[in-house]
Order: structure tokens, then C-alpha cells, then sequence
């Protein structure tokens, strides 16, 4: 595996912003790594989304509960049974649409070099976390921008997964930004592996559970 640095312009596998915007990517460090986050784009969409699931979601919850509530037929066995399956239907549904609402919009990225590990994550308002992927440091083909929309003056930064067209999206900036993170990253990635190839002879290049 070689942690390949450049400029090229991004192949399908990657969902990249309608609407860059100008504000610079954060990297927070810490014992074991770094953290990367980047404003990628106007998430009121998403947020209004989630808003809308949540009301949907306790709506159903609501209507499983409800379901109970109604007088009659408790002394029928097809009703009960007719009841029992749309209840755990209408809980199912409105379990899952409250998830999603929890889960948050706000997304960064996890670059652990103490295990040689990069985390895709989610995080919502109230800071909890969803772990989206992880993906270890000898599966990531190559680091790159995507200067698609450089008359705006931004790129995207990105990673490679082995040799095919997935893409991960690290951050949307300004070039003069984003240089030095991918510097940086491909620095990481090339010592970390460096230092398998060192210690476990010919046990890069093959896929690994990500």
C-alpha cells in the first residue's frame, strides 16, 4: 500500500457539497491522534429532516401505545393478535425514526495514530457519537484533492479505499487549507506503514476488515 499525495479530480463514491463554503477545517489534537472537522456544507436540510423524523417517529410511538387504549375486543383472540402486530410495526417504525433524529449531522473525521486506525464519525448537538466506519491505515490507497470547483477557490480532501473509486470525505476548504492536512495525513500513513512493513514483512497490501 503507498499513501499517494496529490491533485486529481474525484471519481463516484463520494457525496460532495452543492454549496462549499469558505470557513476554515478545524484539527483538534489529541494523546492518541488528531481530530478533523470541517463545516462541509448548510446542514439546515438535514436538520429540518431530522426535526421532521422525530415527530414522526413519537407520532408512531404514540399510536402503538394508543392502540391499548381503545376499549373493546379484549376478549377476542384475532383482534388481540391484529393489535399486538400493528402495535410492533408502528414501534418499529417509530423507533427507528427517533434514532435517526439522535443520530446528528455534524460529521469528523478520526485520524488515531496510535493504532493506525482513521474513524468516520457522527456527532449530534447534544455530543453524543455514531461511529459511521473505520477503516485502518494499510487500506487507505491514496490521499488526494479534488480540485473540481477551484474557481471558487476550495477543494475537497480526500482518501482512497485501497485501489477502487470508494472515496471517504475528510473536509471541504480552501486549497491553501487543505495542503498541509493532506501533507500531513500522507506523512502519517506512509511512517505508520513503514513501520508494519518493518516489523511484519509482506503483510501490506492485502484487505483488511475495516
Amino acid at each position: 500500500m503507498t499513501a499517494v499525495t496529490t491533485d486529481q479530480p474525484a471519481r463516484k463514491g463520494y457525496s460532495r457539497p452543492q454549496e462549499p463554503i469558505s470557513t476554515s477545517i478545524e484539527v483538534h489534537e489529541m494523546f492518541w491522534g488528531y481530530v478533523i472537522k470541517s463545516p462541509l456544507a448548510d446542514r439546515r436540510w438535514e436538520e429540518f429532516g431530522q426535526t421532521a423524523s422525530w415527530i414522526a417517529g413519537m407520532a408512531f410511538l404514540v399510536a402503538a401505545v394508543g392502540l391499548w387504549l381503545i376499549p373493546g375486543g379484549s376478549a377476542d383472540q384475532g383482534v388481540m393478535m391484529m393489535k399486538l402486530g400493528l402495535s410492533m410495526v408502528l414501534g418499529g417504525i417509530g423507533s427507528l425514526l427517533v434514532w435517526y433524529a439522535g443520530r446528528g449531522v455534524r460529521t469528523e473525521i478520526q485520524v488515531d495514530t496510535k493504532i493506525g486506525e482513521i474513524r468516520e464519525i457522527v456527532r449530534n448537538s447534544a455530543g453524543r457519537t455514531s461511529l459511521v466506519g473505520r477503516y485502518r491505515f494499510d487500506v487507505i490507497g491514496g490521499v488526494f484533492l479534488d480540485r473540481t470547483h477551484a474557481e471558487k477557490g476550495e477543494a475537497a480532501l480526500l482518501l482512497r479505499y485501497l485501489n477502487t473509486p470508494k472515496l471517504m470525505l475528510v473536509a471541504v476548504a480552501p486549497v491553501e487549507h487543505l495542503e498541509p492536512l493532506r501533507n500531513r495525513l500522507g506523512r502519517d500513513l506512509l511512517a505508520r506503514n513503514s513501520e508494519a512493513r518493518s516489523r511484519y514483512p509482506g503483510a501490506l497490501g492485502l484487505p483488511r476488515s475495516v
